[in-house]
């Protein structure tokens, strides 16, 4: 007999595409299954990606968080802490709403500016 329990394995799915290519009507389709949320555009991958990064008006002082920040996340593997606050974050989310599979629909237009600010093409 299969399991069905919700809190088991949730899957994650990006649904990536140009704009106006379909994804919206792509993403209410899927989202007809009892078993899929398909969210708005949640940005919780750039939030991570960003993280530490704060406004030059911040009241504690832009270099200053930035540094800490740094610092802080150079001392352990920020790839695994991105990855478990995301891994947390997305099934509490999906427990919440009762399914099994989120597709996150972020918009594919901040891929340019991280590849600028990386120094890639």
């Amino acid at each position: 007999m299969m399991n069905h329990d919700v809190s088991h394995s949730p899957a994650l799915c990006f649904l990536l595409g140009l704009p106006c290519s379909g994804t919206t009507l792509l993403a209410h389709v899927l989202q007809r299954h009892p078993d899929i949320l398909a969210s708005p555009q949640l940005w919780l991958m750039l939030a991570l990606e960003a993280f530490g990064k704060v406004d030059q008006r911040h009241p504690a002082g832009a270099s200053l968080v930035q540094t800490a920040t740094s610092e802080f996340l150079g001392r352990i593997d920020r790839t695994i802490v991105t990855r478990a606050f995301a891994d947390a974050a997305y099934g509490r989310y999906l427990a919440a709403a009762g399914k099994r599979t989120l597709i996150d629909k972020t918009p594919p237009s901040w891929i340019p500016s991280i590849r600028r600010r990386r120094g890639s093409s």
